[in-house]
């Protein structure tokens, strides 16, 4: 249901006694905070904001806020993604109404003590000495910046950048965004568990009305632009291993007509969630070259998404690696797919669908996202049912148009000889 003051609540009744699961959100992350402050800076500000939230009120300080969830057998976090201030909690029913108070609570009244800030940009530098070390993180980073210009959602800052904004950053800048990012406009609640004798919507009509309206715009970014092959060597010594990604630029979101043939056809290459994507089968078992390797889609339901392979190798194999990842590439285009294979990931793809929705907090998750990205909630059984109709010529005519190898950035991060 919606509300006239704008938030929109979504529920499902599971067979979980007394429990039920939530994740919440609001329109913010990364993407507003660069707007508001400034392009090298929006991760580490929405991430300090976020964690900032259950870190003292004018209510309650950062002790009495845990003793408070503890009470109640609480869970509660919030978190930020590229566009929206999230909260995921879990809750026995009796007590949904004091959670629901104490959400409203830091998001209306949180205090931003100068003491915890410090703390909390303390243990920021220490995580990000440690993202300085960490291969895969760095090949991450390092992929997204060549493909994506500033200002772009699915860009990251760099760890560089990431210290200099911690240096930068202060309290009264917080309290500031604070105040520029909480609408209730935009909020989005997905319960997921024992609902039927729960008063829910009333819970949130008492607690989350009292937000503030803030207009929030959405942001303005431009598309990738077309690339010509690049590749890009971060090195990090006394590695073990080297991360390698590739990826490459669509321009087309969840939306457009050949995402589900494009997603199909990822997980026939390199399924995410299994040893049976060629990749796997081809490059770790046949020819033993890694302990893993996968192609994914990624960002597609926040904007241009792009294709991504991810594997790690050994030093002294990486370039028989690479060379074996070109030659699946080249042969799932030019040859393409058989008929048995396709039929058997594409029910594999349906019943993951299924699968990913069989508990409490993996369904409101699910549930919410769909709304976030301005789907119908239907969207949950109609895209499986896409992915069913789809043909083996379609998936390999989306292979083709957007698996190209000559407009591929690869991004390789660890010990080896440049």
């Amino acid at each position: 249901m919606s509300y006239k003051w704008g938030g929109t609540l979504l529920t499902s009744k599971m067979p979980l006694v007394g429990y039920v699961s939530i994740v919440g959100s609001i329109a913010g992350g990364s993407q507003l905070a660069r707007s508001f402050a400034s392009q090298s800076m929006g991760d580490t500000l929405a991430e300090l904001h976020a964690a900032m939230l259950l870190e003292g009120t004018k209510k309650h300080t950062k002790q009495e806020l845990q003793v408070a969830l503890d009470t109640i057998g609480a869970s509660l976090s919030f978190s930020a993604t590229a566009n929206r201030l999230q909260f995921v909690a879990r809750v026995h029913t009796d007590y949904l109404d004091a959670l629901f108070a104490l959400i409203a609570e830091c998001l209306t009244v949180s205090t931003f003590e100068e003491k915890e800030f410090v703390t909390l940009c303390g243990r920021t530098e220490s995580d990000l000495a440690l993202e300085s070390q960490d291969t895969r993180a760095q090949a991450a980073i390092h992929l997204s910046r060549t493909l994506y210009s500033p200002g772009h959602p699915l860009r990251s800052d760099s760890t560089d950048e990431a210290r200099q904004a911690i240096q930068t950053l202060t309290r009264d800048t917080l309290v500031q965004y604070h105040t520029h990012a909480i609408s209730r406009e935009s909020l989005i609640v997905s319960v997921v568990g024992d609902v039927q004798m729960v008063p829910i919507s009333t819970i949130i009509e008492k607690h989350c009305s009292k937000l503030a309206s803030t207009a929030i715009k959405p942001a303005i970014y431009e598309k990738a632009v077309d690339h010509h092959k690049e590749y890009i060597q971060t090195p990090i010594m006394d590695k073990s291993s080297v991360d390698y990604m590739l990826g490459i630029t669509t321009g087309i979101t969840s939306d457009h007509a050949d995402y589900p043939a494009l997603v199909l056809g990822l997980q026939i290459l390199g399924n995410r969630s299994g040893f049976t994507g060629r990749l796997m089968k081809e490059i770790r078992e046949k020819q033993g070259l890694t302990y893993g390797i996968y192609a994914y889609p990624s960002g597609f339901s926040i904007a241009d998404g792009y294709i991504t392979i991810w594997a790690t190798f050994a030093p002294q194999l990486l370039e028989k690696g690479r060379a074996a990842i070109h030659s699946q590439i080249k042969k799932i285009r030019t040859r393409g797919i058989d008929s048995e294979e396709f039929k058997k990931h594409r029910a594999m793809f349906v019943a993951q669908s299924i699968v990913a929705c069989v508990d409490s907090m993996s369904l409101a998750r699910t549930a919410h996202e769909i709304v976030v990205q301005g789907k119908p909630i239907a969207y949950l059984d109609q895209f499986p049912q896409r992915i069913l109709k789809l043909t083996k010529r379609e998936v390999e005519a989306a292979l083709k148009k957007y698996l190209l190898l000559d407009a591929a950035t690869e991004s390789v991060c660890g010990s080896f000889s440049l």
